[in-house]
């Protein structure tokens, strides 16, 4: 560590450059520890790579984020098509279900009129 460089909690460095302000480090310094003549040539690296990752996602179709659920994998549309779906899916078994009650109460209705 350099004279005057601090560790914050997360393990971050920093040098100190005046009174109480600290030297912003990079995301790619933070990426590698850069002490060589390299740096340029290891951060264009870094981000070549980067963008490389993201082109092929783009290619992919996959630009949505996805979130693991249970054994599946959704994206933010996918759960929501999935969850209008399920609603659609219990409104007509509801729907069923009242036919059904309202049938049996007509039919024990007829009875109740067949008896009397």
């Amino acid at each position: 560590m350099e004279i005057g460089a601090m560790q914050n909690g997360y393990g971050v460095y920093g040098s100190e450059t005046g009174a109480g302000t600290k030297k912003r480090t990079t995301l790619c310094e933070k990426k590698f520890e850069m002490n060589s003549k390299d740096k340029t040539a290891e951060c264009m690296a870094f981000l070549r790579e980067k963008s490389e990752e993201i082109l092929e996602k783009l290619r992919n179709g996959e630009t949505e984020e996805s979130y693991p659920i249970g054994a599946e994998s959704y994206t933010e549309k996918e759960w929501d098509k999935l969850l209008k779906k399920f609603d659609d899916i219990q409104e007509d078994v509801r729907r069923k279900m009242e036919e059904r009650f309202q049938k049996r109460e007509e039919k024990e209705e007829e009875k109740r009129i067949a008896e009397g």
